[in-house]
């Protein structure tokens, strides 16, 4: 009986463990190594960059709420040149740069929700967070994506604002573990190209596959930074309802633009901004799909 009470146990605190939220997502805990610290649960390449004295993950404080956030910071190293600062929740190859695993995680969220602030060294360059769903597939022996999401920022933001990642799901099953990368920049890393993070929050529920009726790569702001008036492009591959709004830093709406029903094809569609400075976000959501776009009005 005792060995059958262990057993259950063990199940039921693993079960627990595959189902939790993201491990030390506000970015509070943090552990010394090597004479430099590290966000527990998270890896980076202050591995390789210690010996010359240079960290490109740091712990930044205070945080958005809470004693601490992530600070990302991409620096030159003698030998290696330019190393973007990365930090994966799991394990990162430090080779290539890219995540080598990431936690248990078996829920279908809608996207990803955190604070944060960024900039690019220069536009060329750009800063991001993405996610990838997996599951291990016992028939061919390989992971399988289950969803994926990406948010990529070039421009500049120095005060703390609210933003969601979207995820894609293209297979319907429940995925076995997910992996959160964050960069201070792309594959061309610049050095001094920095991102903030705090507060990571995977947010609502998805059922089924998404339906891919908005391509997000044609989706655009012109011109950006604004003044007034900006032109929004996109491409519409199916008939879908359309709505368009605009949010401040801190999430909260400030005008919904269109939410009616529009053919496919192309569009270019004049708004009238008329708000005061700052950065706000245009989201354009198509069935379960949902693209941001940041836009800086500087009259």
């Amino acid at each position: 009986m005792k060995k059958l009470t262990f057993s259950i146990l063990l199940v039921a605190l693993f079960f627990v463990r595959a189902s939790a939220q993201i491990p030390n997502n506000d970015f509070e805990t943090w552990t010394t190594t090597s004479g430099y610290q590290s966000p527990n649960d998270w890896d980076n390449l202050n591995q390789i960059t210690y010996g010359s004295g240079i960290y490109t993950c740091v712990k930044g404080t205070p945080g958005y709420s809470g004693a601490s956030y992530l600070f990302l910071n991409s620096k030159t190293i003698p030998g290696k040149g330019v190393v973007p600062g990365v930090a994966v929740c799991g394990k990162i190859d430090t080779v290539t740069y890219k995540p080598k695993s990431g936690f248990p995680y078996t829920n279908r969220p809608q996207y990803l929700s955190y604070y944060m602030q960024f900039m690019p060294y220069d536009p060329s360059d750009s800063s991001s967070v993405k996610i990838v769903l997996t599951k291990w597939n016992q028939t061919l022996f390989k992971r399988d994506t289950i969803a994926f999401g990406a948010s990529y920022f070039n421009s500049m933001a120095h005060s703390w604002f609210y933003n969601s990642t979207y995820l894609n799901y293209v297979n319907g099953n429940n995925p076995d573990s997910a992996i959160i990368v964050i960069s201070s920049s792309s594959t061309v890393p610049k050095d001094g190209s920095y991102i903030y993070i705090d507060n990571l929050q995977f947010n609502g529920n998805v059922i089924g596959i998404n339906e891919n009726y908005l391509n997000p790569n044609s989706v655009s702001i012109f011109p950006n930074p604004s003044t007034g008036n900006v032109f929004l492009n996109y491409d519409l591959s199916n008939d879908i309802e359309v709505s368009v709004k605009i949010t401040d830093v801190l999430g909260r709406e400030i005008r919904v633009l269109e939410n009616d029903k529009q053919l496919s094809g192309q569009y270019k569609k004049e708004i009238n901004i008329d708000l005061p400075n700052g950065m706000y976000t245009i989201s354009l959501k198509t069935g379960n799909m949902i693209t941001n776009k940041k836009l800086i009005i500087n009259k």
